[in-house]
């Protein structure tokens, strides 16, 4: 037996293990969590807001790829098993934002890896909020393997709240890949919708994982030059951690949660945008996704917009122009729609002969 047929073989063992112990979470575990959410609810749609554990956020500029960019370190101390530090970044344009965008960025990915798209909604007066999830980028807050998706929701829900300026300002969310499954579970689930304590005003989604291929990368480990053909993308630092069964209870909840987004359709109320790439990703079942979100996500009634970029990879919003420019400008257009500000001198002009013929 080859080496890498060994390394397959033990890929898809870890990936039965992952399965069986990732979807079935511990009684303890699960009313922990629900008891996380019920209280971030309740916090937020009381008269008198009680403080919520690790609201605190102090932001300092830092150096780097993304412009303007201001993080700092929310403590955690009830949710994944322990307490940790989880570090968060803010976007904030010149003048006052028409919107706040909550990007939830993927699986071997980090918040500075996507500067071209916050620098592009920056410029269009979109405030944008990001975090490292565990065993990400800068956060200690221990192994991804112990954290349940719900308790991932309640982070999110955490960080919304100790970010916010105006709980008033339309707010969507978005995410990339791994971040795109996350967001479409979050607002498929009412405890963590409502743990948000504002409404959800739209879905942007890119390349999301809702049908992950089994061997991410195409072999099981994530590399630069199977997500984007632009290998001089302004990206911080390599894919890490390489592999999803590096976590393999991780990736068993990755493979049991994209069954259940899969399944189910986008709450009414929550237009969505759903960007992919063409034959190249080799993360996602392209062809597999796109019948969710044409034929599934609408099922309630929500208004589904599919955009598809043939010649793109799986990193589709830090792909070389014009692929990357017309993918981060349908989602700055998308959320300036959906806010009420659909004002084309906020997004940059389109070059219709290529870039306005890349994504369709």
């Amino acid at each position: 037996m080859t080496a890498r047929r060994s390394a397959g073989v033990a890929l898809v063992v870890a990936a039965a293990i992952a399965l069986a112990a990732g979807t079935v979470p511990s009684v303890v575990e699960t009313v922990r969590t629900d008891r996380v959410l019920a209280a971030s609810a309740a916090a937020t749609t009381s008269p008198s807001r009680s403080e919520l554990p690790g609201e605190t956020l102090r932001l300092r500029p830092v150096s780097g790829p993304v412009t303007g960019l201001q993080t700092g370190f929310l403590r955690v101390p009830d949710l994944g098993g322990g307490a940790h530090r989880v570090r968060v970044g803010v976007v904030t344009p010149a003048d006052e934002p028409v919107a706040d965008v909550l990007f939830v960025h993927g699986h071997a990915d980090r918040l500075d890896n996507h500067a071209a798209l916050f620098a592009d909604l920056r410029a269009a007066g979109i405030r944008v909020v990001s975090f490292d999830l565990p065993s990400h980028g800068e956060t200690d807050a221990g192994a991804i393997d112990r954290w349940s998706f719900d308790d991932l929701g309640a982070l999110a829900a955490r960080v919304v709240h100790a970010t916010e300026q105006d709980p008033d300002r339309p707010f969507v969310l978005a995410g990339w890949s791994f971040g795109g499954l996350l967001a479409t579970r979050f607002v498929q689930d009412p405890s963590i919708r409502a743990a948000f304590g504002r409404p959800v005003r739209g879905l942007a989604l890119e390349s999301p994982a809702i049908v992950p291929r089994t061997f991410a990368g195409g072999d099981g480990i994530s590399r630069l030059r199977a997500l984007t053909h632009n290998l001089g993308a302004p990206v911080l630092c390599p894919p890490r951690p390489a592999s999803p069964f590096l976590d393999p209870v991780f990736a068993g909840r990755l493979l049991a949660h994209a069954g259940v987004a899969v399944a189910a359709p986008v709450p009414a109320a929550v237009p969505t945008l759903v960007e992919l790439a063409g034959d190249d990703d080799r993360y996602v079942d392209v062809p597999a996704v796109r019948r969710w979100a044409e034929t599934v996500a609408p099922r309630g009634g929500a208004d589904v917009r599919v955009v598809q970029c043939a010649g793109a990879r799986h990193g589709i919003d830090i792909e070389a122009w014009p692929i990357g420019s017309a993918v981060r400008g349908e989602l700055v257009r998308f959320t300036l729609d959906v806010a009420g500000h659909d004002d084309p001198a906020r997004v940059s002009p389109v070059d219709t002969s290529e870039e306005g013929e890349a994504c369709r």
